[in-house]
């Protein structure tokens, strides 16, 4: 092969395995995404059979949860309005049942969601909450999510794109540190 072509073959390789970084990440935030689901559905449900919705609990839990995937949307459309009526209506136990549900949703997620994506997109939870921030800061709601998405891809182009020379540092850091004496003594 010649040098061009050689050239030209690891940019292509360089470049599907950003595609398949990305694509791994990807799926990760979708799982991520589905967990959060999951622990708020759980965590809606049982505000919800407190509040003494009944059946209907699961149902009011999946319909909450499906806008909370919505970042400009969110919980609270249904929460607050929920809540202040309640109080309006001078029923304050499912007030304070319903805005503790909510506190608790809100607080979970704002706990979980650095974690879970984090681990699931490869980043650190420290980073994560930070383009989370950085994004919300920027963008406003979606920015929740487009921060992350654009850490992990910035991450992904950076590990893919300088790994060769990073894996070279390493190994001249390695064959440059002198030999451990303890590990030859048992």
């Amino acid at each position: 092969m010649q040098p061009m072509e050689q050239n030209k073959a690891k940019k292509e390789n360089r470049f599907l395995a950003v595609l398949k970084a990305i694509g791994s990440a990807a799926l990760g935030f979708g799982k991520a995404q589905v967990i959060l689901f999951g622990v708020n559905f759980c965590v809606v449900t049982a505000g919800m059979i407190v509040a003494g919705m009944k059946w209907w609990s699961p149902l009011i839990a999946l319909g909450v949860c499906l806008l909370d995937l919505l970042p400009v949307i969110g919980s609270g459309v249904v929460f607050v309005p929920w809540a202040i009526a309640a109080l309006l209506f001078h029923n304050t136990p499912m007030a304070i049942t319903v805005a503790a549900t909510y506190i608790a949703m809100v607080v979970l997620r704002m706990v979980l969601d650095p974690i879970i994506t984090g681990r699931n997109i490869g980043l650190s939870p420290w980073i994560t909450l930070l383009a989370s921030v950085g994004g919300l800061l920027a963008f406003g709601g979606a920015g929740v999510i487009i921060g992350p998405a654009i850490a992990a891809v910035a991450n992904i182009i950076f590990r893919v794109l300088f790994k060769k020379k990073t894996a070279q540092i390493q190994t001249e850091a390695e064959a440059s540190a002198p030999p451990d004496e303890n590990m030859h003594n048992p």
